[in-house]
């Protein structure tokens, strides 16, 4: 989501085929059911949510306020998020009792009634919470009901993700798609609004479409992990990630120059410098990987390119709203990293 921006690094760069991506839920039927439950959710990856979120928001609106929409926007992404990750394994039942047998549902550590329970209803506890952040009083912000029909459309998507589109070639493409949504959402409570209909500035589309773009070549290289990566998705992915990555660093650009006064930093050179500097270890991972397609080499370039969504949102934050702000988002790499070396990220 870099030494100064290489902390993403999941346990280290021996990360070989020796090293497989930590899983202590390996018996996850006897593990405490917190533990399972936080597996099932993929906990490490929610703070990517709570980065793109909170940094759309804060790009937009130069900091926290209103923070009531701040706090109810970002706890809708976090709902949305966990409603996909819990009905994923709900849709793979089946497959996951003939092929990974360790996960929460298939194993018996969380039933299927209580995931099928807590996945819809964090479903329809995001939707009403993203309402709900539109219609916040404010006196600098008209009510909206964009941020309702963006959770809407984002439910939607991640219902026909987890369902019909997985094993289809346009998956990658529906995955990418809940990224943009989830960024547009983090920005929607502020976006100001012409004779009843949303103005959504330029800049903030194309940086939603980055970050889009970025995660479908994530997810095209994640295709086959497990058993090594097919050649041609390691290599599209990869470049799909790359395109992505040079959208994020021009996408500022195409703001008014009104808009770029109250930027902390230049949004062309000094600003694409510090997106390349952030994907440079993904790059680098990304080429071993074409050489090495073990399943641990793949693996490794996958936790670190979904978690590389952080330090990513945080140079948004920093964009728009400043450098505590932008330490602010960084600073979720911690929760995330730690949480990694315990719990599956893939």
């Amino acid at each position: 989501m870099n030494r100064s921006f290489n902390i993403m690094r999941v346990g280290s760069d021996q990360a070989t085929p020796e090293t497989p991506e930590p899983n202590p839920a390996a018996t996850p039927g006897r593990a405490r059911p917190l533990v399972a439950w936080m597996q099932l959710v993929r906990l490490p990856n929610v703070f990517t949510v709570l980065a793109d979120v909170g940094a759309a928001f804060l790009l937009v609106g130069g900091g926290p306020l209103p923070a009531a929409r701040f706090a109810l926007v970002l706890a809708a992404g976090v709902a949305l998020y966990w409603a996909g990750m819990i009905l994923n394994d709900v849709f793979d039942l089946e497959k996951d009792k003939a092929e990974r047998k360790t996960r929460p549902i298939a194993s018996g550590a969380i039933s299927v009634r209580a995931a099928k329970s807590a996945g819809w209803g964090f479903l329809i506890l995001g939707v009403l919470l993203a309402a709900a952040s539109g219609y916040v009083p404010s006196a600098d912000h008209a009510t909206t009901w964009l941020p309702a029909a963006i959770a809407l459309a984002l439910a939607g998507l991640i219902v026909a993700y987890d369902g019909p589109l997985k094993p289809t070639p346009i998956a990658p493409a529906a995955m990418g798609g809940c990224r943009v949504l989830s960024f547009l959402l983090g920005a929607s409570p502020l976006l100001a609004m012409d004779e009843g209909l949303p103005v959504v500035p330029r800049y903030v589309l194309a940086i939603a479409l980055g970050f889009g773009v970025y995660v479908m070549g994530i997810t095209t290289v994640a295709r086959d992990e497990a058993i090594g990566g097919h050649r041609i998705n390691l290599r599209t992915g990869f470049v799909v990630m790359m395109v992505g990555g040079v959208m994020l660093a021009l996408a500022p650009g195409m703001a008014t120059a009104q808009t770029q006064v109250g930027w902390a930093i230049p949004s062309t050179s000094q600003f694409g410098m510090l997106i390349g500097l952030i994907f440079l270890p993904i790059a680098l991972r990304g080429f071993r990987a074409q050489l090495h397609p073990e399943p641990a080499v793949i693996g490794n370039l996958i936790r670190i390119s979904i978690l590389t969504i952080i330090p990513l949102s945080a140079a948004f934050a920093f964009l728009g709203a400043g450098p505590a702000w932008g330490v602010a988002v960084f600073a979720l790499v911690v929760p995330a990293l730690l949480l990694a070396t315990r719990l599956r990220v893939t």
